[in-house]
């Protein structure tokens, strides 16, 4: 266990002084209990980064929280430029400094857990956490630390989704036949973009192209698409400890070599010998501009993947667009539909999985507070404050019992419907990682799927890998029963607050 100051074992009596009733949700219904004794928190000073997310958004919910912890300050810095922010975190907290909270992608916490302070054992259990947050989250964010207990070490407020965006007027003429829509398959999707391609003598071949797809090089997801898939086929990308990478090599279930049977689906939409060919190097030659997202609002590609906030992306590349003048999508045109899947998810009992991407919330082993920061996140992540978070930011929720109300929503519910199964994998350096697997995709496209190019990139990703693993050897499981079902979106066991009610 992490060692705490004096300091911090004195704000861990104080926030103890008003955990007065530990409450279990047995019937769903609050228990009524005694206000909390006011508890003065004056010289206390939380620093919490977080990056995209603006003061305007934040500030409501800080400045409720603060208000009830008198003498408390949270200083809140936010960050637009992601390089940046990983730049000044990283610098700060190798000085012993840092932010106090800040926010991390969902990939790194395996890697990172040692630079964290896990939720306190008395505010909730990784069993509290799994019956209140989708599966996803407890995977990410619950690791063995170095003795092999299970901890939390992370608090999500939303977990994204990999998607597959549409022109609702192309897909609904071309495919009317069909219902309208993209196909649910893999094999149907091959089916659709035959269908809605539409050729040219242009350099890029297409007037449209059915579906933005193949390459790395010129779509802003086409790794993430790469690592959907081998979700899908099942590749386990690292042995037990996380020592060494393997998703090059044999693993038999849905595929023998599934990284290559993967790698093989992804680029055959960008090779010309294929009929459902459709996305070269030509389509989009601006690497550096809006890509398929621009290419998108100009009705020149049909489909294209994005998670909940490329709808906001696509909305603004619109606008830019009608100022130029120009045919552009119409907004109403944008549609959303779940990941394509290898099985057809209405008739197969294979499992769905989509690609999940976002940021969760956590506390610096250099905080000197963490009894509170902790505290502050587990109100942060209540209902009533996500529901004010999506309302503000559109990002799927990361609670089971918001998805039903969330699953509603006419453009975001195909995101929140996702969260219940999505999946990721550890990633150490996401920029890194994005390097080498673009590499594997474009020698793919030059010179067709070869085993050598993905031995490579598994190679460079097990020589970051520590030889002792990134875990301890798995001699324990993790806490029994610490997941719920997905389908069961409405009783959540509570996670504890200083308030003493649920976090509901």
């Amino acid at each position: 266990m992490i060692k705490k100051s004096p300091h911090s074992k004195k704000i861990q009596i104080l926030v103890s002084t008003f955990l007065v009733t530990i409450i279990v949700l047995v019937t769903g219904c609050r228990t009524k209990t005694p206000a909390a004794p006011k508890v003065n928190y004056d010289g206390i000073v939380l620093n919490y980064y977080k990056v995209f997310d603006g003061q305007d958004i934040m500030d409501p919910v800080i400045q409720d929280y603060t208000s009830k912890h008198p003498g408390l300050k949270i200083n809140y810095r936010q960050f637009s430029d992601f390089n940046e922010y990983q730049r000044v975190i990283l610098n700060e907290m190798a000085e012993g400094g840092g932010p106090d909270i800040f926010s991390m992608q969902n990939t790194w916490f395996t890697s990172n857990y040692k630079k964290l302070t896990p939720l306190p054992s008395n505010f909730g259990t990784p069993q509290d956490f799994g019956s209140t947050f989708v599966d996803v989250a407890y995977n990410d964010l619950v690791r063995p630390d170095e003795k092999g207990v299970y901890q939390v070490y992370g608090m999500p407020m939303t977990v994204d989704t990999l998607a597959l965006y549409y022109n609702k007027a192309q897909v609904g003429d071309r495919l009317a036949a069909k219902g309208g829509k993209p196909s649910k398959t893999w094999e149907g999707i091959k089916d659709d973009v035959i269908q809605l391609n539409k050729a040219s003598n242009s350099l890029s071949r297409f007037e449209v192209s059915g579906i933005a797809m193949g390459r790395a090089d010129n779509i802003s997801r086409g790794v993430d698409i790469y690592y959907l898939l081998l979700l899908e086929f099942g590749t386990k990308i690292y042995n037990e400890n996380f020592s060494q990478a393997i998703f090059a090599g044999q693993q038999g279930g849905i595929s023998l070599y599934p990284g290559i049977e993967a790698l093989k689906l992804l680029v055959s939409f960008a090779d010309a010998k294929q009929r459902h060919y459709s996305w070269n190097e030509f389509v989009v030659n601006d690497p550096t501009g809006s890509k398929e997202i621009e290419a998108f609002s100009k009705g020149q590609v049909s489909m294209i993947f994005g998670y909940a906030y490329t709808y906001d992306d696509i909305v603004k590349e619109i606008n830019s667009l009608r100022d130029k003048g120009g045919t552009i999508l119409d907004v109403k045109d944008i549609g959303i539909a779940p990941a394509p899947q290898l099985y057809d998810p209405d008739v197969s009992n294979n499992k769905r999985v989509t690609y999940a991407s976002y940021f969760a919330e956590t506390v610096s082993r250099n905080c000197k507070h963490p009894d509170v920061a902790w505290d502050f996140l587990i109100e942060l992540t209540k209902k009533k404050n996500l529901d004010y978070y999506f309302n503000k930011t559109h990002k799927p929720t990361s609670r089971r019992d918001m998805i039903g109300d969330q699953r509603k929503d006419p453009i975001y519910g195909v995101f929140a419907d996702q969260t219940a199964y999505a999946e990721s994998f550890p990633i150490l350096d996401y920029y890194i990682y994005k390097d080498i697997f673009t590499d594997v995709i474009t020698k793919a496209n030059l010179g067709g799927v070869s085993n050598s190019s993905l031995l490579d990139a598994q190679t460079k990703i097990t020589e970051m890998l520590p030889p002792e693993g990134l875990v301890v050897p798995q001699n324990t499981k993790a806490p029994a029963d610490s997941k719920s079902s997905t389908k069961s979106t409405t009783k959540a066991t509570p996670m504890k607050a200083s308030d003493g009610t649920l976090a509901n």
